[in-house]
């Protein structure tokens, strides 16, 4: 009896901490300053938990721990199943199948490509490269996450591809908006707004950077930016099949590999159905988006407190070149595939 209450009361004490130090930086967000907005809540909460990693005594990171664990596994895949209610079929077909295509070539071409300059040029090992490629493909952040499991990644290795994406993740968020005031671009484009908010949702990295980015664009073109980018984030589902029947262990009795399914990326697949048939009241929809940053920014706190920045500093200058490389096959590959397809 006593063993159960211990181990309950070491549960709470790392979900209290992930509960604690996600409020924090929701709040923080909110507050009229430059870098916080930019950063984004789930990166600042991964911030904050690494902060607090850092300064925590042993006794009170062993008692931490049992919750930690708990978010960063189970709150994990909740957040990402609760993420699929941001999407609907009606939003699918408004974007069209030419930015489903766009959204398709985009994931699959930086993918092939992190894995092979990732390991060739750059020296990193197979998982870290492909994180950095998830990230950069599909969500940011919350593909990394996602995909970590399917690739049996170290754990040190997510921070540095999360670092990796949110920087460049970034930098699009600061230069799509200066790229649609100028002249030379919109020429191009035939001044289409839609074509270039498709240009946004397929390219940059984050969706909330993809919301920031909407905000200074025309209503058509903020609207075919957000849809876009959510037809990638539903990409994420195939890219974890794919992943986790690549990278699974094989069985002790058998050379034959058994098929894991992210059970968690299926009935992610299912909310969009789910949305479009309203079958959820609005108050309460809006509520689930809510409890949604909660969880995965419980999972990015659970995941930073166990970081440490000398792990990031070992890992060199390689992930951020091959972070780079992707950020300018994004642009300039996401820019070719819309002038062709449009």
């Amino acid at each position: 009896m006593f063993v159960t209450l211990l181990s309950r009361h070491y549960l709470f004490t790392g979900l209290a901490l992930a509960f604690f130090l996600t409020l924090t930086a929701l709040s923080l967000v909110q507050m009229p300053l430059p870098i916080f907005p930019l950063l984004g809540p789930l990166t600042l909460a991964m911030l904050l938990g690494m902060a607090a990693g850092h300064c925590s005594r042993s006794d009170f990171t062993q008692q931490a721990e049992r919750g930690l664990q708990f978010s960063r596994h189970y709150l994990l895949r909740a957040g990402i199943i609760l993420y699929g209610l941001r999407i609907s079929l009606d939003d699918l077909s408004t974007a069209g199948w030419g930015a489903l295509l766009i959204d398709a070539i985009v994931v699959t071409t930086i993918l092939l490509t992190a894995a092979w300059a990732g390991v060739r040029w750059f020296r990193l090992d197979v998982p870290t490269a492909l994180l950095i490629g998830a990230g950069s493909a599909i969500c940011g952040a919350a593909a990394v996450l996602a995909t970590a499991p399917a690739l049996r990644a170290r754990n040190q290795a997510v921070p540095v591809a999360i670092a990796t994406v949110v920087l460049f993740g970034s930098a699009a968020m600061l230069l799509y908006p200066w790229l649609f005031t100028q002249t030379w671009v919109m020429t191009l484009l035939d001044g289409s707004a839609r074509d270039f908010g498709r240009l946004v949702g397929a390219t940059t990295h984050e969706v909330a950077q993809v919301t920031a980015i909407a905000a200074t664009l025309p209503a058509d073109g903020a609207h075919t930016a957000v849809v876009t980018k959510l037809m990638r984030v539903m990409l994420l589902v195939p890219v974890l099949l794919v992943l986790s029947r690549l990278f699974q262990h094989r069985t002790e009795n058998s050379e034959t590999p058994s098929l894991t399914i992210p059970w968690f990326a299926l009935v992610f697949m299912l909310l969009p159905l789910v949305n479009s048939l309203e079958l959820i009241p609005a108050a309460i929809l809006t509520w689930l988006h809510q409890l949604d940053q909660l969880l995965l920014g419980m999972a990015m706190t659970a995941l930073g407190f166990a970081t440490r920045i000398s792990a990031i500093r070992a890992a060199g200058w390689r992930p951020l070149a091959l972070g780079a490389l992707l950020f300018v096959l994004l642009l300039t590959g996401g820019a070719l595939l819309t002038l062709l397809i449009s």
